[in-house]
Formats: structure tokens, sequence, C-alpha cells
């Protein structure tokens, strides 16, 4: 049998695999249409089924077109809040009083020289309505401000001043004048150790330089008051008003300073404090910044120099130190507070001075004290007795003598019961 070659098929072509098993769908390109309207967002639609209306949408600024529009109206509205430099300050208004009933009233008073067109701004600062209560008309606070395009008109409403409006005479007056107002007085601010930084200020309303301390607690000292007001300024004495049987503080106290203006921080409730603000370089070590130039010079002088040497070295140079000038220390202004003292709250008021309080107890015509006029009095430290001012010599006390009307006749005094003058004699009777 003859044995035929056997000739190798070919392999059969196999379908490539895919790399998924699911069957992906052609996607396509998806087509925008610019000019048709933005779709509502979630938000939106939520309103839209509430039955609101949907905000303004600023308008997007992106061609040049819009920026100039938009550059139009930003100077329209600077121009908008450019106020007139002509306008009066009216008071005495009745709070009822409108802006629209304030106008009309400029216009029909001026004799025709304001006219509605000159009037540029009318102010009327109304009053807020309390929160929780009852819902009222607001009122405005008896006062506003009025603009107007000429000077002329702002001089014939300044000429209106004295004026009645609704039954009451308006004051009015140029909007840049601030004539009569009182100036704004503070004590100088205190350094961290308690004294005055030596900057001149007004002289305060109350010249008194002592104080009442009141709502102490029962274990107060005198040494508690002592640290609590010594950052307002230097401390002359204090005193704190104890029981005589356990030695505890009966519940209020005085502090006498040296400067009305300590006195004046203490009432106000805290004190202005200049501290100096520590840096990393406070802390740093002086002598880590020393450069050892000075013990490298130092260094071959103190050897001795070889015998065999015939030329002398040359002097190493030495470098110099150079100091940094040092910055001034930076300074804080904190408020540093002295109303409360042992968890309570302190009431604290300006006393009567020595000289006033004396002459309203002792001298003839003087009233009687103020508040806590008798617990100061009975606790006048004994310091203070010199500063008292010499009152008028008293008279010597005399006790008068009683009229006695006793009967001379002993039968009378035992019909009528009348007093017997006495004898010197004591009866007693077994």
């Amino acid at each position: 049998m003859a044995i035929k070659d056997i000739e190798p098929e070919a392999p059969e072509e196999q379908p490539p695999i895919a790399d998924s098993k699911k069957r992906k769908s052609a996607i396509g390109e998806i087509q925008v249409d610019l000019t048709l309207p933005e779709p509502p967002s979630k938000k939106a639609r939520r309103l839209l089924k509430k039955g609101k209306t949907l905000p303004v949408k600023p308008a997007s600024s992106d061609d040049e077109g819009d920026k100039a529009d938009d550059d139009g109206k930003a100077d329209d509205k600077k121009k908008k809040k450019e106020r007139s430099p002509h306008g009066v300050w009216i008071g005495n208004l009745r709070f009822s009083m409108t802006r629209n009933e304030l106008r009309k009233w400029f216009v029909d008073n001026s004799g025709g020289t304001i006219t509605d067109d000159a009037i540029t701004r009318v102010h009327m600062p109304m009053t807020k309505p309390a929160a929780g209560g009852p819902k009222k008309t607001p009122e405005n606070r008896g006062f506003a401000y009025v603009d107007f395009a000429t000077f002329e008109a702002n001089i014939a409403a300044i000429a209106l001043s004295e004026t009645e409006l609704n039954g009451r005479k308006v004051l009015i007056k140029d909007s840049k004048s601030y004539e009569g107002r009182p100036e704004k007085k503070e004590p100088a601010i205190v350094d961290a150790t308690g004294e005055s930084s030596g900057k001149a200020t007004a002289e305060p309303a109350s010249a008194s330089t002592k104080i009442f301390v009141g709502n102490l607690s029962f274990t107060t000292t005198e040494d508690d008051l002592h640290a609590l007001f010594e950052k307002c300024g230097k401390i002359r004495w204090i005193k704190v008003a104890t029981f005589e049987d356990t030695g505890k503080c009966k519940g209020y106290g005085w502090v006498n300073f040296e400067e009305p203006d300590a006195a004046a921080w203490a009432v106000k409730g805290f004190v202005k404090v200049r501290e100096t603000v520590e840096t990393l370089e406070d802390f740093m070590d002086a002598d880590a910044d020393a450069t050892p130039a000075d013990d490298d010079a130092a260094s071959p002088s103190s050897s001795p120099a070889p015998e065999t040497a015939t030329e002398t070295a040359p002097p190493i140079p030495t470098k110099k130190k150079t100091t940094t000038p040092k910055e001034p220390p930076r300074t804080r202004t904190r408020k540093w507070w002295v109303n409360q003292l042992l968890g309570r709250t302190l009431k604290v008021e300006l006393a009567e001075d020595d000289k006033t309080r004396y002459n309203k107890r002792f001298r003839k015509g003087g009233g009687g004290g103020g508040p806590h006029s008798e617990q100061q009095g009975a606790e006048r430290p004994e310091g203070d007795a010199a500063a008292a001012p010499a009152g008028p010599p008293r008279k010597p006390y005399q006790k008068k003598e009683r009229a006695n009307n006793y009967s001379t006749d002993i039968s009378v005094a035992r019909l009528t019961g009348a007093a017997v003058a006495p004898q010197g004699k004591k009866v007693t009777f077994d």
C-alpha cells in the first residue's frame, strides 16, 4: 500500500473575539441649538410647581456689545450714587410725616425758589419695629436730610428754619454744619503697668476721683479690689465696709484714685491697656548670634611663636561684627475688663468727693447726701479727716430742763392724781 502524503490543511479563519460580551451601541453626535432658551433647572421647576416667579438671571457679558452696555449701566449707577454738595438737615419733625409731604412742604413754602425738580434726594431714617411685637406703621425718627441741585435752593431751604410745620417749629441747617454737637471725650490710654500714656486729653465731665463699688461678694477683701482696679491707674486708698462681728464684707466699698481719668475708666467697665507684642527674637539667645571671630583672632597670639621662624607671619584679618539695628518693640491696645469680680457683675458709680459730702452734711443750707451718703460718711478713712474743711465752731450741748407741774397740795394730788414734788424720802410698805 502506498502511503499518501498527508497535506496539512489550512487553518480556518476564526471570527475576531470581541473585547466585551456586551454590545456596544453606536453613539452619535449630539446637536445643541444655542438659539433655544435654556431648560429650567430642578430648583426652577420646583418654583414653577409652587406657582412662584423665577428670579431674573443676569445677562451674560461675553460679547463686546454686552460689555459696552454693562459699562454704560455701571457709569449710570455711579452717577446716581453721587450726591449733590448742597443739602440741609431738618429736625423736630412729626413722627408720622412722609417723604412726599416733606417734599411738598418745601415746594409750597419757598415762594417758587425750590421746585420739585430741584430736590434730588430726601433721606428720612425710619424706626425699626420691635421683634415679636404688633405690626405698626413705620415712623420716622424726627429728622431728615434733603439734597438740592442748586445753591440757591439750599439757601432758600435754610431760610425756612423756625417755620411751623404741622404745629412744630422745625430746625433747618446745612448738612455739613456740626455746630452745637458735643465733642466726644475719652480718657487717656493706660499702659500695662497702670500709668497713663501721657497723651493730653480733655478734662472729664466729673473731676471726682472716688468710686462706689457695689454687689461685692461677702468674701471680697481690699486686696481683691486693688488687684482688679490697679490697671485703671494709681490707687490712693481702698475701703471695704465690713461687719463688726464677723469682719466679712457687707457687699460694697469705695476706691479712691489719684487721677479722675482712672475713675472714669473704672465706671466705664473696662480700660484700654497698651501691651508689648512678644516676637521670636525676644526668645532667642543673644550668645547664639555672636560670631567666633574674636576667638580665632586671639588664638595665634596666645600660642608661642616657633624659634626657627625667620619671617613673621602676616596677621590674620578679622571680620568685623555687623550689628543690625534692632526694631522697636511692637505694641497693641486691648480692653481689660474691670466690671466683674468673683463671678459677680459689679455696680460701679462715681462717688462724691470729700469736700462736697462735708458741705452737704454739716454746712447750713446743704441738702441731704446723695445715694450711699450714710454709708460713705460712716466709713470715712482716717486719712481724709484732715482733708475736710474746718467748719464753724459748734456750741456746747446744754440739756434743756423740763417744766414739771407738781402739785403743792397733797389732798388735791390725791383727788386728781397729779404728780407730787419729790421729798428725797423712800417710803416702803411692809
